[in-house]
Formats: structure tokens, sequence, C-alpha cells
């Protein structure tokens, strides 16, 4: 009884983190399809705990990932950045290094008046592995807000 009670209050949890980035090719790295969800840290901030920084959404999932991982979820960002408003630098800026990237922030179009939405890609080179940080962002935020608000370390 218990294990069907946790499944009813999981399950619309589960729906609001496909909605996020849905229609987005990143979103195979947020449903695990590239790196098992359980070898993955993930967070998904949604509401009032946004306000000061103008977002309705903030999903972010960290993972290690190896040569082949790290060039498929390069792909995947890269797809999802010919979907960016413009290749104006107010509306993006990235990082790359040998056709990889190393830093992306890019605004991407959306058809709903007033929001905003964001794909934000780290990765960071260790010794035997590549450390990934993928954001989803959306709300009221310019990019020049997020500018403000995150700064870049």
């Amino acid at each position: 009884m218990k294990r069907i009670i946790l499944i009813l209050l999981l399950a619309p949890c589960s729906l609001l983190l496909c909605q996020a980035q849905q229609g987005l090719h990143i979103n195979d790295i947020f449903e695990g399809r590239l790196i098992d969800k359980e070898k993955m840290e993930e967070s998904l901030v949604r509401g009032d705990n946004l306000a000061q920084y103008k977002l309705q959404v903030l999903h972010t999932v960290k993972f290690a990932a190896n040569d082949k991982e790290r060039a498929k979820a390069d792909a995947l960002f890269s797809r999802d950045m010919e979907g960016r408003i413009s290749d104006d630098e107010s509306n993006m800026e990235m990082e790359s290094h040998n056709g990889h990237i190393y830093y992306a922030i890019v605004q991407l179009t959306d058809s709903q008046k007033g929001r905003h939405r964001y794909i934000c890609y780290q990765c960071k080179e260790k010794s035997s592995h590549y450390d990934i940080t993928l954001v989803y962002m959306e709300g009221k935020a310019t990019l020049a807000d997020l500018r403000k608000s995150f700064k870049k370390k």
C-alpha cells in the first residue's frame, strides 16, 4: 500500500520534469537516455523560490561522462542551439575548443509572449572523465538578468 501511495505522489513530479524541456534534444539527457538517472545529480526548482531571479523553472543535471557520452551530449546541445533566437551575442554566449563545447548559454525561441527559455551547458575536463552540467531555465528573465544573477565561474 505504501508503494502505491509513493507512486501516486511521484507520478505528477515526473510529468513536470518531462514538460519543462519538452521538444528539446537535450531532454534525452534529462530523462536518463544518455546517462542512467542513478548516476546523475538532478534538481528541479519551480515557482516562488525563483521569483528573485525572474524564473519559473530551473532544472539541472550533473554527471560524469566518458568521451563518447560527452560527444553525444555536445551533439544534442548543438542541435538545440539551432533553435536559438539569433547569433547575436545578446542572446547567447559560447566557448568551444577543438570542436567541443566547454560553456554555453543560449536563449531559445518561444511562441509564448513574455516567456524566455534558456539552455546552459558546462563541461569541465578531469583526468579520467568530463564533469558535465546541463541546465534548462524558463521565465521572464533576460540573458542580461541571468548574467547578473549567475556569475560564470
